[in-house]
């Protein structure tokens, strides 16, 4: 899940570039294919400026006679002052009798009027805008029986939509420099976020590779449940699932149910393994085992309700529990789930004094207990798993626990919760 969040918001960044991106070229475009207006003037060619957009130069590269004739050439120098770009321009020149246009470089001409006196320049592809504070040159060669110097031409062109499409393009690289920031930040939190769960994986693994010492010290004490805490960390996990509580909770849960009987170390094997009944005394050793494990794991601080849940699961909610007879939500949440699971088990596993019990005598039991033994929220809880079969799954699952010729081990492949990208 946490994979494809990532991957959408991925897709939506690059989606939002492809967006501005469009947008810019859109915009270039139209500003190259869209006017405002129409410009004309008349245009002295030696230095008197008649327009403030737009003035010309002329300056005689080559001449030559032959004969009674002049071979002469200009080179012609329009320059854009405004500031936005013309387009489409054209030059319209009126030539005295006895002038023609030979020939031209950068232009094209034609002559229009019944005796050719006038002729029109328009430009090739390349040079079909003048750029604001630009300017395009061309040449033409004249041919005329005296000498000729042009002096004025006039000048039509078309005005882009300068100021208009400028704002747009200075809004979209704003956007585009929101859009940078956002994509590096998101870049950065995701290295960061990675590192962090990798740091939070081997934490994690640290903490499984105590717990699992712990487990099997309990299991070399008492191998007829072996499996047991594993099965009660599965069982207390879905019932905190079930109950809708966070990830986080979901998985201090399941920890919680690891190392519920972690005081059980402290019992002595000849009482722990007895088959008859107990005395008073060993029974108070027994019931000790919950005061032991809640100093055993007093110095595991950083995992929420690991040490409180070792100390209470044997209480009851109607206050007739051990150790301290806490009654109702005075118990902490975590004991009462863990104490709900742990209960299921012992009913349904067998054990060194009796056998296993059938599945509708565990649900009678339970229901039972409704109230006085248990919390009255979490029976529906363990009864749901029963009936729809998820604790079948469990006692599968862990079936390999039975083997005593293996030691028990937990990996982080096998905890429920947010840390381990479930």
């Amino acid at each position: 899940m946490k994979r494809n969040k990532t991957f959408n918001t991925f897709l939506m960044f690059i989606a939002v570039f492809m967006t501005l991106t469009t947008a810019y070229f859109v915009n270039k475009i139209a500003l190259r294919n869209n006017v405002s207006s129409k410009y004309q003037a008349e245009l002295n060619l030696y230095g008197a400026r008649l327009s403030d957009k737009v003035f010309a130069t002329v300056k005689k590269t080559e001449e030559a006679k032959r004969g009674n004739m002049y071979s002469t050439e200009y080179k012609f120098t329009i320059s854009n002052i405004d500031s936005g770009d013309i387009s489409n321009w054209k030059v319209f020149l009126a030539m005295p009798e006895g002038v023609k246009v030979e020939n031209t470089s950068d232009v094209e001409f034609y002559n229009f009027g019944n005796d050719s006196s006038a002729v029109a320049f328009t430009p090739i592809y390349y040079n079909l805008s003048i750029a604001s504070k630009g300017s395009i040159d061309f040449n033409v060669l004249f041919s005329s029986d005296k000498p000729y110097y042009p002096g004025n031409i006039d000048f039509v062109g078309y005005q882009l939509l300068y100021n208009y499409y400028t704002h747009i393009n200075r809004t979209i690289g704003i956007l585009f420099l929101l859009w940078m920031i956002a994509f590096v930040g998101f870049l950065v939190t995701k290295m960061n976020l990675r590192s962090y769960e990798e740091k939070q994986k081997n934490d994690v693994k640290l903490v499984l590779q105590s717990m699992n010492t712990f487990i099997n010290f309990i299991d070399a004490k008492d191998p007829y449940t072996r499996g047991h805490s594993r099965r009660v960390a599965m069982y207390a996990a879905e019932i905190a699932k079930r109950k809708n509580l966070s990830e986080e909770e979901i998985q201090n849960i399941y920890y919680a149910g690891l190392l519920h009987d972690a005081g059980k170390i402290s019992v002595p094997d000849a009482v722990l393994n007895k088959p008859g009944k107990l005395t008073d005394e060993e029974r108070k050793l027994i019931q000790n085992h919950t005061v032991a494990g809640g100093k055993m794991l007093k110095q595991m601080s950083s995992l929420k309700g690991v040490r409180e849940t070792a100390l209470y699961h044997h209480e009851r909610y109607d206050g007739k529990g051990y150790p301290e007879g806490l009654k109702g939500d005075a118990i902490p949440l975590y004991a009462r789930i863990v104490g709900v699971a742990d209960s299921y088990d012992a009913m349904s596993s067998n054990r060194v004094y009796r056998r296993h019990l059938n599945k509708d005598d565990i649900i009678e039991e339970i229901q039972r207990g409704t109230g006085t033994q248990f919390d009255p929220e979490l029976v529906k809880y363990m009864v749901d798993m029963i009936n729809d079969g998820y604790v079948n799954v469990v006692k599968m699952e862990t079936a390999d626990d039975d083997d005593q010729s293996n030691d028990f081990n937990i990996t982080e492949n096998d905890v429920p919760g947010v840390y381990m990208g479930y």
